[in-house]
C-alpha cells in the first residue's frame, strides 16, 4: 500500500505541474487571440494603432503607445502578419491628419487600408482600474469592410512610468466605443467576465460507458498455504496443495459501468483539467480459460458459475486533457488520468477469515486499488452551453487483498477499453 499511496502522490504532483506549467503574459494573450481571430488574412499586412482611453482624456498618449508596441512585438514575434512599421504609420497617419489615438472612425480605416496597403487595422480602447491596473478592448478591423472580425480584453499592470494619471473629463462608465462600427457590425460574445477569455470555459458531464474488459486475478502466499479446497477447485487428477500462487489470466468479464460524472474547465489555451467520480461491477463470465500453479506450464481451467467473484468499484480521479481545436463545432480531446478506487470483492465460493474466526466462504473484502486512465474523445458543440461527447477509454483498475489470511498477497486487475457516450453542460 505503501508504494501505491507513493505512486498516486508523484501522479497528482505531476498533473498539479503540468496544468500550472501553463500561463502566458497578458500580451501573449492578447496577440494569439487577435490573431486565432484572423485567421483568414494570416500572411498579410497590418497595421497596430496606439490605443486611447475610453473616457477621452486630452493628452493621455504614452499609455497607449506603450501598449501597442509591446502588442507590436508579441505579434511580430508569431510570424502571421506583416506589421507596419510605427514610424512608417506615424507619417501616413499625421498626413492624413489623423489622430494618433485608437478613435479612428470607419471611413478613416479604409483610408488607411488604401495608402497603407493593409488588410486589417488593430485598434481599442484603454479604462484606468483601481490598484495601477488598465483595462485593455483590442479589436481586429478590416479595412475594407470596416467590419470587426475579431476582439480581445484583458486586465494588465501598468509597469511604467507616466500618463494615467492625466484626469478624466466625464465619469469612467460613460465608454463611446473605440471605434465608430457600421450596423452591420458582429457582436464579440463572451463567455465571462473580462479577465477570462472566450476559449476558456467549465463544464459538467454525465456519461455511460460500454466495454468487455478482461481480468487478471492471483491467489499469492509467501508461506505456500493457498489450497484449492478453499478456492472451491476440485478435480481427481489436482493436488490440493498447497501451493505459493494460482492465477488466471484475461478472463471474460461481464458487468456494467463506467456510470461517471466529471467536472473540470479549459483554460483559454488548450490544456484543461477535471474530476471524475465513477462506478463499475464486473464478474467473471463461464469460460474455459487456463491457469497457473506456482507459475508452472498453463493448463485448462473451467468457470461454470457467473458468481465466482465479482468486484464493485467506486473511483475518483484527476484528469489532465488536452484538446486539439478551440471554439469549433467538433473539439477533440485527449487526457490522462490518476486516482484511487474503492473496490468491494464479493467470493461466494472461497473460504477465507473475512467473516468469522475460522477459515470459512463466503469471502467478502475490502480492497483499495489504483485507477490509471487514457481518454480520447470528440466534444460535440450544440449550442452555447450544451455538448455530446464520445469518448473511447483505456483504463487500467488494479487492487490488493489478503482474505485475512497471514502473508497472503492477492491480486485482481480489471482492464481494456471502453466506449462511454454522454452529454455535457457548460459554464
Amino acid at each position: 500500500m505503501k508504494n501505491i499511496a507513493k505512486t498516486m502522490f508523484a501522479g497528482l504532483l505531476l498533473l498539479a505541474f503540468s496544468a500550472g506549467a501553463y500561463a502566458e503574459d497578458v500580451y501573449s494573450q492578447l496577440a494569439r487571440e487577435i490573431t486565432e481571430a484572423g485567421s483568414s488574412i494570416h500572411g498579410k499586412k497590418i497595421a497596430i494603432i496606439p490605443f486611447s482611453y475610453a473616457d477621452g482624456r486630452p493628452g493621455a498618449t504614452k499609455d497607449g503607445s506603450v501598449i501597442s508596441e509591446r502588442l507590436s512585438i508579441k505579434m511580430i514575434n508569431m510570424h502571421k502578419f506583416e506589421i507596419i512599421e510605427r514610424s512608417v504609420l506615424d507619417k501616413v497617419m499625421a498626413e492624413l491628419k489623423l489622430q494618433a489615438s485608437g478613435t479612428i472612425d470607419a471611413s478613416s480605416a479604409q483610408q488607411l487600408g488604401k495608402v497603407l496597403g493593409v488588410e486589417a487595422i488593430i485598434t481599442g480602447t484603454l479604462v484606468e482600474m483601481q490598484g495601477g491596473k488598465i483595462e485593455v478592448n483590442a479589436r481586429l478591423i478590416k479595412t475594407e469592410t470596416a467590419q470587426a472580425i475579431g476582439a480581445s480584453q484583458a486586465m494588465l499592470e501598468k509597469d511604467w512610468i507616466g500618463d494615467a494619471a492625466t484626469a478624466p473629463q466625464q465619469p469612467a462608465y460613460q465608454q463611446p466605443p473605440a471605434f465608430e462600427q457600421p450596423e452591420f457590425q458582429q457582436p464579440v460574445k463572451s463567455r465571462a467576465a473580462s479577465s477570462r477569455s472566450q476559449y476558456a470555459y467549465g463544464f459538467f458531464d454525465l456519461f455511460m460507458g460500454l466495454g468487455a474488459p478482461k481480468m487478471d486475478l492471483e491467489f499469492n502466499n509467501l508461506n505456500s498455504t493457498v489450497l484449492l479446497t478453499d478456492l472451491n477447485i476440485s478435480g481427481s487428477s489436482l493436488s490440493n496443495g498447497p501451493y505459493r500462487s494460482v492465477k488466471w489470466e484475461k478472463l471474460q468479464t461481464g458487468g456494467f459501468g463506467p456510470v461517471a460524472m466529471r467536472i473540470g474547465a479549459y483554460s483559454r489555451g488548450n490544456v484543461g483539467g477535471a474530476f471524475e467520480l465513477g462506478l463499475e461491477r464486473r464478474y467473471i463470465k463461464p469460460q474455459i480459460t487456463t491457469w497457473a500453479l506456482n507459475n508452472g506450464v498453463p493448463g485448462k481451467f473451467t468457470f461454470v458459475r457467473e458468481d465466482y467473484l465479482t468486484v464493485t468499484s467506486f473511483y475518483m480521479a484527476g484528469e489532465l486533457l488536452v484538446r486539439f481545436t478551440k471554439k469549433t463545432k467538433v473539439e477533440p480531446y485527449l487526457g490522462f488520468g490518476l486516482g484511487l478506487s474503492l473496490n468491494a470483492v464479493n467470493m461466494p465460493y472461497i473460504k477465507g477469515y473475512t467473516n468469522s474466526t475460522y477459515k470459512s466462504a463466503p469471502t467478502d473484502e475490502f480492497a483499495l486499488g489504483v485507477m490509471v486512465q487514457i481518454p480520447f474523445g470528440l466534444r460535440i458543440n450544440l449550442g452555447e452551453n450544451f455538448q455530446l461527447l464520445t469518448e473511447f477509454r483505456a483504463q487500467v483498475n488494479t487492487m490488493k487483498f489478503d482474505r485475512g489470511i497471514a502473508g497472503e498477497s492477492d491480486t485482481l486487475t480489471v482492464n481494456g477499453g471502453y466506449f462511454n457516450v454522454g452529454m455535457g453542460f457548460n459554464f
